[in-house]
Order: structure tokens, then C-alpha cells, then sequence
């Protein structure tokens, strides 16, 4: 039996299930921490600007971040040059 078939095996929806024989094992998503059971998103700005140009505002979303340029500066967030 697939447990991972039916409602994804109990797992959050922000993990992956994967069936073994005879039950089924639960992760999280990369971006998620837990035990599978429980995924809970992770800031990743609340550490280093998440990676993030210093010149950049870092914006926190589920499983991941954004990173924008702050205003007299261009580019993709990561990396920021006065304009």
C-alpha cells in the first residue's frame, strides 16, 4: 500500500511523503522546518538579510524570499549598484 496517496500520507502540505514498506516517511520542503508532520516556513531574512544585497530589502514568503533593490539602486536584489 501507498500510505503517500491519501492526503499525502498525512504529511503537511508543505513536505514531501515518500512510501517505504510498510508505512511512509514525511520532510519538509526546502524554505519549511519540522517534522514533516508539522512544516512551519522559515524567515530566511531573519538571518544575513536572507542572502540578500545590503543595498536590498529582504521580503520573507512561504518556502522562500524575495530581495529588491532599495530606491538609487538597480539590479536583481542579490546585487545592487547605484544607479
Amino acid at each position: 500500500i501507498d500510505e503517500c496517496m491519501l492526503s499525502n500520507g498525512g504529511c503537511s502540505a508543505n513536505a514531501k511523503c515518500t512510501n517505504t514498506i510498510g508505512s511512509r516517511t514525511c520532510a519538509c520542503n526546502t524554505g519549511y522546518s519540522g517534522d514533516g508532520i508539522t512544516c512551519i516556513d522559515i524567515n530566511e531574512c531573519a538571518t544575513n538579510n536572507g542572502g540578500c544585497s545590503a543595498n536590498a530589502l529582504c521580503t520573507n514568503t512561504p518556502g522562500s524570499r524575495t530581495c529588491s533593490c532599495n530606491a538609487g539602486y538597480s539590479g536583481d536584489g542579490e546585487t545592487c549598484t547605484d544607479v
